[in-house]
C-alpha cells in the first residue's frame, strides 16, 4: 500500500483494519453461501434458468464476479455470436448486471444467491453447474480472451474423457498432465456419476477423504503430491479429475495457434489496494480501455491514489521481468482495442 502512494500511518491505521474485516467477512460468508440453505436456493434458480434457456449441451458459462467488468466486457465482445454463452452472476452488483444485460441482450444471465457483499467459492459454482447439467458444457474465465473462433469447433469430450482443455500443464512431482480451468469443456454426465458414487464435488480439497486415498494414490497422488507443484492441496475440480483418471478415463486436449487464447488470471481475487504495482497497472490499463464512463467512475474509486496507468508505470522498478510484464499488458490491451 505504501508503494501505491499511501502513507504508512494511513495504511496501518485505516486501510489494513478495513481490509482485514472485509476479508474475514467474505471468508465467513463463503462458508455460509456454500451451505445447504443457499445451495438449495441456487439449485432451484439454475433449474428455472435452464427451463427458460434450454440447451442440449455445448454451451459455455462465464461466471461474473463483482468488480471485474473491465476485464469481462472485452472477453464477451470477442466471442462468436453463434456460440451459446450463459452468464452466471456470482455476487455481481445490480448495476453490473444491468450494464451487462444492456450491452449483451442475447447472453442470458442466471443470478446466484449469496450474502450481501460476497460470492460463492468457484468450486461451489462449478459443482452447482455440474449438478444441473445433463450434457457437456464449457467454462470460460472472465479474463480469458479467445481471438480465434475455430477454438470452439468440435471440442466436445469423448465419452471416456472427463474434460477437454485448451491449456495443458504437467506436474513435475506427479508427472501427470492436467488442464488449466480457465477454458475447458466438462463431461458433465461422467463427472456427475463420479460425484454421486464417491460423494465428492468440484471444490478445493485440502486433504483427500480417507475412503478415497488408496484410489487417488494409485495414479501417484500421495504423500502431499498433487497436480500443481506450487500447491499443497487439490485445486478446483482436481479431486474429480484424479478419480476419473484412477478409473481409467482420460483428459482431452485441443491445440490452438500461438496467441489464439490469452489468459490473465487472478483478476478477481484480493483487494486492489493490496496488489503490487504491476497488478495495479494491469487493472488501470483495462479500466482505461473500458468505454463506459459510469463503469470507469465506479471502479476508479479503488485506485484513487493513482492519476492514471502511466502514473503507476512511472513507479515500477523496470527490472527485465517487470519490463516484459508491462510490455505484455500493453500488447494485449492494444490487441483488444483493435479487435
Amino acid at each position: 500500500m505504501t508503494a501505491g502512494g499511501r502513507s504508512p500511518f494511513a495504511a496501518v491505521a485505516f486501510a489494513l483494519p478495513a481490509l482485514t474485516l472485509e476479508r474475514a467477512y467474505r471468508a465467513l460468508a463463503r462458508r455460509i453461501n456454500g451451505a445447504w440453505p443457499l445451495r438449495t436456493i441456487n439449485r432451484r434458480r439454475l433449474d428455472r434458468f435452464h427451463r427458460a434457456n434450454a440447451s442440449a449441451g455445448g454451451h459455455f458459462y462465464v461466471i461474473v464476479m463483482p468488480g471485474t467488468l473491465h476485464f469481462l466486457l472485452p472477453c464477451l465482445r470477442l466471442l462468436p455470436p453463434q456460440q451459446t454463452v450463459h452468464l452466471v452472476a456470482n455476487g455481481a452488483r445490480a448495476w453490473e448486471r444491468r450494464l451487462l444485460s444492456a450491452a449483451f441482450p442475447a447472453r442470458r444471465m442466471a443470478r446466484l444467491s449469496a450474502l450481501p457483499g460476497s460470492s460463492l467459492a468457484h468450486g461451489d459454482v462449478v459443482t452447482l453447474l455440474l449438478e444441473r447439467n445433463d450434457a457437456p458444457f464449457g467454462l470460460l474465465d472472465h479474463d480469458c480472451y479467445v481471438f480465434d473462433w475455430t477454438c470452439f469447433e468440435g471440442a466436445a469430450p469423448a465419452a471416456s474423457q472427463c474434460l477437454t482443455g485448451w491449456f495443458r500443464s504437467v506436474g513435475r512431482k506427479s508427472g501427470l498432465a492436467y488442464a488449466e480451468t480457465f477454458f475447458l469443456i466438462l463431461n458433465a454426465p461422467l463427472l456427475r456419476d463420479i460425484m454421486r458414487r464417491h460423494r465428492v464435488d468440484a471444490r478445493i480439497y485440502r486433504t483427500v477423504p480417507a475412503r478415497l486415498r488408496a484410489l487417488v494414490a494409485s495414479i501417484g497422488l500421495r504423500d502431499g503430491v498433487v497436480f500443481k507443484d506450487h500447491h499443497d492441496y487439490l485445486d478446483t475440480l482436481h479431486l474429480l479429475v484424479a478419480l476419473a483418471l484412477a478409473e481409467g478415463n482420460t483428459l482431452g486436449f485441443r491445440d490452438s495457434a500461438d496467441g489464439a487464447i490469452v489468459h490473465l488470471g487472478g483478476t478477481s481475487s484480493g483487494a486492489p489496494e493490496t496488489k503490487d504495482l504491476l497488478e495495479q497497472y494491469l487493472q488501470l490499463r483495462f479500466l482505461e480501455l473500458a468505454s463506459d464512463c459510469g463503469l470507469r467512475a465506479r471502479y476508479r474509486r479503488r485506485f484513487r491514489t493513482f492519476a492514471s496507468a502511466d502514473d503507476v508505470r512511472a513507479r515500477i522498478a523496470m527490472t527485465p521481468a517487470a519490463f516484459a510484464r508491462v510490455a505484455a499488458i500493453d500488447a494485449l490491451v492494444d490487441r483488444l482495442r483493435d479487435a
